[in-house]
């Protein structure tokens, strides 16, 4: 697909992105000139009718859409069933790459970048458009720092026709929502559920849920709590744990009524008074009765009242019976007071029991995940502290000690500070660009680091054994006995072979040495015996390895030198000359042989040489000698090509069957053409 025209207008350059609904291109709108990214549904799914019809009324829902955090969707189409939306290109990174790259990111970015998005959120709600896919792959941060959300291809609109589920789950499991998870219609809320799962992840380092499968952690959104995100990170204020708590409410009714709704309680989420809220909690709370000791209550001693009526005689009896009504009233106080005395004592006896703190043993949890940790302290009724320590030797993430130490008494709802390892220390990644490679190395060992990989690479600009590049690069923040480096040296400047260029014309040569990066000096000089224009001889001799750039040196024969001779006497034969022929030998394999290289040698004999080498070399592929040979009048030249040491081609090239330098016919020649 690189380099094709979608829609004879958009040109694509480099896939930027790949999942598992459709491919994204980088690519070229020539129309408007500018860099645009081309999304390119998978060709399975190009037959599904209902899906197309879904996506691309999806898709054009969207282009509806204009936010400064929503990435524009420009344009909608099918060219030749390829079915492709064409949306703004954004230069950054996934927010998924982001919190791989850093691991739990603080509280006021992780707000700053959430902020942006729920506000291009809002507005897609207001359009009728909800996402269903919010996750931190979906979610570009650019090189200035703003947030875009993408990928509303596959949005729903709600406001048109519902869509039915399909078999396909659309998004990431870790980010659904759990009427999502059991197969039902997303909604607003759904997205804010999503939303919610996001800023977990930014704020703890990791996601909520984790399974052995897809579907174990789609029934963990339906069935679980998620582990509170302050007890994995102690600094996150409690309005912001109440923010994600709220919005991964798994009933829908207790989520944020809006995304603007969201926004606002995200607006005001670090404001002082709210740093220490109560935490919120999605099961309905009853209000805390108080306890309290029922009070003692004296029970009230009956007096009887008597009334006093006319008669002597009764006048009498009341006079008489006054002594008894003074014994009653003492007898009253009497009990008053050992029944406040019962009282005070039961109270006496009570009441430490009542206030009594109970003491506990703090367990031993250093070596643990702090996780871990932190539920067998409070299982103990003990409040937890997380201080973080570099520590060279413990994983990052175990309880390096504690304070107090194992098995010290303490009372319940005591503090207990956990120190927990950050893992080593990092460091600054020393530069050794430049270096010599031993050098590099020594340096690198003298700084804790052991992995160290080499790989060599040609240099026109750097000596052989320099240090090119190195991985990590300078400065880097990393843990040397952890980190693996790789070094890049310069294996030197690339060197060529020179070919044997004896009797080659002069383009040949020209020829060779453009192909091998080299440079040429022509010079002549006269020969009798070399054809003018041919090479005579060369430097560097032929098969010799050189760099490539160095400049070779050729003689080209400039023909016989021109020299006025006195004429021979009428009488006399002219005297006998030299002739010279260049023979072409090209050297065929069969394919059998083009497996493994084969040993090719030319001896050949001339007036100049005896059962001489001309050429002793391997070869893989078929090759061309041009082969000069001098023969006195008279005599005669041959050759004998040899491959693997066995007799392929030979010849033997008499002195009459060689036209001479000066055009004149042999002896034999003149006789013949007399006698026609």
């Amino acid at each position: 697909m690189i380099g094709k025209r979608v829609s004879g207008r958009y040109k694509l350059l480099e896939v930027i992105g790949d999942g598992g609904m459709a491919i994204v291109y980088r690519a070229k709108d020539l129309i408007l000139d500018r860099d645009v990214a081309v999304k390119v549904l998978r060709s399975e799914f190009n037959k599904d009718e209902d899906f197309i019809r879904r996506f691309k009324r999806e898709a054009e829902s969207a282009t509806s859409l204009n936010h400064p955090n929503i990435v524009s969707i420009y344009d909608v189409g099918e060219d030749e069933e390829i079915y492709f939306i064409v949306m703004e290109y954004v230069q950054g990174k996934t927010l998924k790459q982001y919190i791989k790259e850093h691991g739990k990111i603080s509280v006021e970015e992780s707000l700053h970048i959430m902020k942006q998005i729920v506000s291009g959120m809002a507005v897609a709600h207001d359009h009728g458009i909800i996402h269903r896919d919010i996750k931190p792959h979906n979610i570009l941060i650019t090189d200035n720092g703003t947030a875009k959300l993408t990928d509303f291809g596959i949005a729903l609109a709600i406001t048109s026709a519902t869509i039915t589920h399909t078999n396909s789950i659309l998004g990431s499991v870790h980010y659904f929502s759990p009427e999502q998870a059991r197969g039902g219609i997303a909604n607003a809320k759904s997205d804010i559920y999503s939303f919610g799962a996001v800023l977990y992840e930014m704020v703890t380092g990791r996601v909520p849920f984790v399974g052995d499968s897809p579907v174990s952690v789609a029934l963990k959104h339906l069935q679980e709590n998620v582990i509170e995100p302050r007890r994995l990170n102690p600094e996150i204020p409690q309005s912001v744990e109440n923010i994600v708590l709220k919005s991964l409410a798994k009933n829908p009714l207790k989520r944020y009524d809006s995304a603007d709704e969201l926004l606002s309680d995200m607006n005001s989420a670090l404001d002082p008074d709210r740093m220490y809220e109560q935490k919120w909690n999605e099961e309905s709370e009853e209000d805390e009765k108080t306890k309290y000791i029922p009070p003692i209550v004296v029970p009230p001693v009956e007096t009887p009242v008597q009334k006093v009526e006319a008669g002597t005689e009764k006048a009498k009896e009341d006079k008489t019976e006054k002594p008894k009504k003074k014994r009653n009233w003492w007898l009253i106080l009497l009990i008053s007071l050992l029944l406040l005395g019962g009282a005070g004592i039961a109270a006496f006896t009570m009441m430490p029991s009542i206030f009594y703190v109970e003491e506990v043993s703090v367990p031993d949890v250093v070596g643990e995940e702090y996780v871990d940790a932190f539920d067998s302290l409070r299982a103990e009724g003990l409040e937890v502290k997380r201080q973080e320590v570099f520590d060279p030797e413990i994983e990052e993430g175990l309880v390096v000690r504690q304070d107090p130490t194992p098995g010290t008494k303490v009372k319940q709802q005591a503090i207990v500070t956990l120190f927990v390892s950050k893992g080593p220390e990092k460091e600054n990644m020393p530069d050794v660009e430049g270096y010599n490679i031993e050098d590099a190395k020594e340096r690198l060992k003298e700084d804790g680091f052991t992995q160290i990989n080499i790989n060599y690479e040609e240099s026109d600009s750097e000596p052989e054994g320099t240090v090119l590049e190195q991985s990590p690069d300078r400065d880097e923040k990393v843990t040397p006995a952890e980190t693996e480096v790789t070094l890049t040296v310069s294996s030197g400047t690339p060197t060529v072979q020179v070919e044997n260029l004896i009797g080659a014309s002069e383009q040949d040569v020209k020829t060779f040495a453009d192909n091998a990066g080299l440079t040429v000096e022509f010079s002549k000089e006269f020969s009798d015996t070399v054809e003018k224009g041919r090479v005579i001889s060369q430097n560097p001799s032929p098969f010799t390895q050189v760099e490539k750039g160095a400049t070779i040196s050729v003689v080209l024969s400039d023909g016989p030198e021109s020299v006025e001779e006195e004429p021979p006497p009428a009488e006399e034969e002219p005297p006998a000359e030299d002739r010279t022929v260049t023979k072409d030998i090209e050297v065929k394999l069969d394919k059998k042989d083009k497996r493994e290289p084969v040993t090719v040698k030319i001896v050949y004999s001339d007036k100049n040489a005896s059962n001489e080498v001309f050429v002793e070399e391997q070869i893989t592929d078929k090759k061309k000698y041009k082969l000069p040979l001098t023969i006195a009048e008279g005599g005669s030249a041959s050759y004998v090509v040899y491959v693997n040491g066995q007799e392929e081609e030979s010849e033997t090239i008499n002195y009459d069957d060689v036209k001479s330098a000066s055009g004149r016919m042999s002896r034999d020649d003149q006789e013949g053409d007399d006698g026609d």
